[in-house]
């Protein structure tokens, strides 16, 4: 089985090293590729880095055909649900950009400090669902980071169509299925045009952030604030400013 490294380009084998060989020198050029606290600016270490939990919620699907002329009833996501977030041995994932890689977990309920409460159901045209994001890989870090920055903002259900309705005019419609993952990423990737969540918590030690109090939403998020301190360390004779935002770009475009 060969080996995936998520971030590498698939540009082949060096030519200087043979398939099977074993290399046990590691010296060269080191690339890290971590996300460290100078890459983000200072009131976003704490999500980011340290909070415990790091709360999204919003509709993951809506019943209306996609932008790939799918359309999954919400019945058949009603009955997918309990497997989805129970299972022990096929459990429900929240993935990053539809790669096979979690960088969180499903919540039947959420329930902030100041006692506004979230709720994973499927209900009306509707799958509500709550989830919690990790902070334990750079992978994690970065779905966290672009949450707050705004380029993160869609969900995107991943299901296996057990058994669908071909309509005369090419659209499908999933009755049964079963549900594997629900994706985070930009609004791009997202196929249901209603499916878009909030960042709506981030807890550490049980104490609610103060800049956290109301919903964040995407269009009216920490966008602008990243955008213009960006735009003014880019006017700033700080060389150190400079190096944060273009840190900061390099790490999201990767």
């Amino acid at each position: 089985m060969s080996i995936q490294v998520l971030n590498h380009p698939d540009a082949g084998v060096d030519a200087k090293a043979a398939v099977g060989q074993s290399i046990t020198d590691t010296s060269g050029q080191v690339r890290d590729r971590r996300l460290t606290r100078e890459d983000v600016p200072n009131e976003w270490h704490h999500p980011v880095f340290e909070a415990d939990d790091f709360i999204i919620e919003g509709p993951a699907s809506v019943e209306i055909v996609d932008r790939s002329g799918q359309q999954i009833q919400m019945e058949a996501v009603r009955e997918a649900l309990d497997r989805f977030m129970l299972s022990e041995r096929e459990p429900g994932i929240i993935s990053d950009k539809h790669d096979d890689v979690p960088v969180g977990v499903p919540l039947w309920d959420w329930t902030t400090d100041d006692g506004q409460r979230y709720e994973t159901v499927v209900e009306g045209d509707r799958f509500q669902l709550v989830s919690n994001l990790g902070n334990e890989t750079t992978m994690s870090k970065l779905a966290r980071l672009r949450c707050l920055n705004g380029d993160y903002g869609g969900y995107s259900i991943t299901v296996y169509s057990n058994e669908e309705v071909a309509k005369p005019d090419g659209t499908c419609v999933t009755t049964n299925c079963d549900l594997h993952a629900v994706t985070i990423g930009h609004e791009d990737l997202v196929m249901n045009p209603a499916a878009d969540f909030d960042v709506v918590d981030f807890k550490h030690g049980g104490i609610l952030e103060a800049s956290i109090r109301r919903r964040l939403r995407r269009r009216d998020s920490m966008t602008g604030r990243v955008e213009q301190k960006l735009r003014d360390s880019s006017s700033s004779s700080s060389q150190g400013d400079d190096s944060l935002a273009a840190s900061l770009l390099d790490r999201l475009r990767d």
